[in-house]
């Protein structure tokens, strides 16, 4: 362990506390972009219903990507931003972690990088992969943009 990060009582944010911000963090997300998605006028319960409505609709499509784009978008943005500007999102700032940069300070690039994966379910459980295989308390993507979540103790 780090003698500087001892003096200054951080250690590595346990998991539980990460995943709890993360999903706090993602109803936030949902209650922000719910205007945006769009209404169904039909129940859509299997593959063939939904394929069905799109090829009676065309112009459904156009909208669906737009509103994916848009979300995608401002979900990396939230991240990205917030822990740039105050090391935090309202999920760790709840859960009394914060991110910090293994160099001295913490750039916009290293909080986009961190965060890219979160942009996809299957990507973000393989990065969180490394968590276990590798014994660390970073994400693959936290690895390579040098940062760590950490909290106080004491």
């Amino acid at each position: 362990m780090d003698i500087k990060r001892l003096l200054r009582k951080e250690v590595p944010a346990p998991l539980w506390r990460r995943i709890i911000a993360y999903v706090i963090d993602a109803v936030v997300l949902t209650l922000i972009l719910m205007p945006l998605q769009p209404s169904w006028d039909t129940q859509l319960t299997s593959f063939s219903a939904f394929y069905d409505y799109f090829a009676s609709h065309p112009g459904i499509a156009w909208q669906v990507s737009l509103t994916l784009v848009i979300t995608l978008l401002f979900s990396l943005a939230y991240w990205s931003i917030l822990e740039y500007k105050y090391q935090q999102t309202l999920g760790k700032f709840l859960l009394g972690i914060y991110v910090v940069g293994k160099q001295k300070t913490l750039t916009y690039k290293q909080c986009l990088l961190r965060n890219i994966a979160k942009l996809s379910t299957p990507l973000l459980l393989l990065d969180s992969l490394y968590l276990f295989f590798k014994h660390t308390h970073q994400r693959y993507s936290e690895t390579i943009a040098g940062t760590e979540v950490m909290m106080h103790y004491g």
